[in-house]
């Protein structure tokens, strides 16, 4: 049975910039899903993008921190700046979303609104995943679920990324690796009961995070050549131009490695099934039932 890849590109409707190179990508290359920000600044283009293109599954990317908020500041004063933007630094983030019991609270409302702008676009809501991965936050994920599963989502994305695979391939981020890696296992032991309550569908494995802002054409070749399971994520943060504000955010070379004909025949020769969290889900029933 082939192995089932989802390629997915994260920050749709961040910029005209970013759903120019998501809109190349999925013609030219191996792409296959895309997470929008329902409050990007180019949302709305992306949406039209989506609804141009019924191949491409796209899922929500929750934006809890370094992004504008859906709700109204009045109403997540414990959440949100001035300008109604969130926390930048994720570990702060994590920290006020923990302790904070009325930041928590308000933080319901303001999920359950990013799934309602996700809604009222008239898309299918292929997946959820998150920015900086704060979806899988313990004190985050069982709103996260309840919506997921109340809003239709086929599949979640629960950061696994194979930490000897990745130094084998690339050793730079030597650090940051490790520390990533602890994070997964931790957040993949937290998450991983209730995810299996919820029928969500997840990957095995999902590679992007070690790499995050530098997704090349060789590296993720290698990756997928190592990594065994039965299905495997990866997801990248393309853009057309550079100029990004964040230092693993989207860039031009993701994009590059997205479009790439060497990784789109590497791909087709080594037996993958390209898939979306929608596809993991049909083919995970149909073994259930068989």
């Amino acid at each position: 049975m082939p192995v089932q890849l989802i390629v997915t590109a994260d920050d749709l409707g961040a910029s005209e910039s970013i759903n120019s190179a998501v809109r190349l990508a999925r013609r030219a290359g191996v792409l296959t899903s895309a997470s929008l920000l329902v409050a990007g600044d180019a949302a709305a283009g992306a949406v039209e993008l989506a609804r141009d293109d019924p191949l491409l599954a796209v899922g929500l990317h929750l934006a809890l921190s370094s992004g504008r908020s859906v709700m109204p500041r009045e109403a997540i004063l414990d959440l949100v700046n001035r300008e109604s933007c969130f926390e930048s630094d994720p570990v702060r983030a994590s920290l006020r979303y923990y302790f904070h019991r009325r930041a928590r609270r308000q933080l319901g409302l303001e999920i359950e609104a990013q799934f309602e702008a996700f809604a009222a676009t008239g898309l299918t809501l292929s997946h959820v995943d998150g920015h900086q991965h704060l979806h899988a936050h313990p004190a985050v994920l069982p709103t996260v679920i309840e919506m997921a599963i109340r809003f239709g989502a086929a599949g979640i994305r629960i950061p696994c990324d194979p930490v000897w695979p990745n130094l084998c391939v690339d050793r730079s981020r030597l650090i940051c690796k490790l520390t990533t890696a602890l994070g997964h296992a931790y957040l993949r032991r937290v998450c991983s009961r209730l995810v299996a309550r919820s029928g969500l569908a997840t990957c095995e494995v999902v590679i992007g995070s070690m790499m995050s802002g530098r997704m090349r054409e060789g590296y993720v070749i290698e990756m997928l050549r190592r990594v065994k399971c039965e299905n495997v994520e990866f997801f990248c943060h393309p853009d057309e131009v550079g100029g990004s504000h964040e230092p693993f955010g989207s860039n031009p070379g993701d994009f590059a490695a997205l479009i790439s004909p060497g990784l789109r025949r590497f791909v087709d020769e080594s037996g993958f099934e390209l898939t979306s969290y929608a596809g993991l889900r049909r083919r995970e029933a149909a073994h259930v039932r068989g």
